[in-house]
């Protein structure tokens, strides 16, 4: 089913959101005051508009509260970024998803009560760390405190001492096995006697240090 999004600037990070969401069939506005900006992502957008991000007379005719969410992306003006949120939030946007750029900036957009504050630069360090300390790690998610969804690749490694799934060193009580990734094929939930195969991704859910446990053994 089709939805529609509106993204507010059209830099690098909004014009990628834009492609991704059109690639899957949404109907998507773009506004940018940079007209350049707006003519090279035309080809893409369903509406296309040219205007001050900042201006909410021009915010208040895009009629942004009959959109399923609205994505801002005002590039390295954290004052900008923080008009334009404001006005959309009062004009009754569903949802907003706003783009940081510092932990002060973070900070102010949750205040301001965006929905999602995205932070590219800090989450891409988390997760080059995380692949640089385990570097078999594919990717990621923070469940909670300490609860994490993990995939890692498996290397020959640890195939030549786990055949399969029961061989591996896994603390049941702290981590499930939630899926193998071979290829385009998905194996769900496992069974003891699945066979591991060295460039198969394993889908982790569990305890941190139950993870990190499972990490020593690539």
């Amino acid at each position: 089913m089709s939805r529609q999004f509106a993204i507010l600037g059209l830099g690098y990070f909004g014009t990628t959101v834009a492609r991704e969401l059109k690639r899957h069939g949404n109907q998507i506005l773009g506004v940018d005051r940079d007209e350049s900006r707006v003519d090279a992502l035309s080809n893409v957008l369903d509406h296309a508009v040219i205007a001050d991000l900042t201006d909410e007379k021009a915010l208040a005719e895009l009629s942004l509260e009959a959109y399923d969410a609205v994505v801002i992306d005002v590039d390295g003006d954290l004052e900008s970024s923080v008009i334009c949120t404001l006005h959309v939030k009062e004009l009754g946007a569903k949802e907003v998803w706003a783009k940081a750029h510092s932990d002060a900036h973070f900070k102010l957009l949750r205040r301001l009560g965006a929905d999602r504050v995205i932070y590219p630069e800090y989450d891409a360090g988390i997760r080059v760390a995380e692949s640089l300390n385990y570097h078999a790690m594919v990717d990621f998610i923070r469940l909670g405190e300490r609860q994490f969804i993990v995939e890692i690749e498996t290397t020959e490694r640890l195939v030549g001492k786990c055949a399969s799934v029961s061989k591996l060193a896994i603390d049941q009580d702290a981590l499930t096995l939630v899926a193998i990734k071979r290829g385009e094929k998905v194996i769900h939930n496992p069974q003891d006697d699945t066979t591991l195969e060295a460039g198969d991704n394993l889908v982790l859910m569990g305890d941190l240090e139950a993870l990190r446990e499972i990490g020593r053994q690539l």
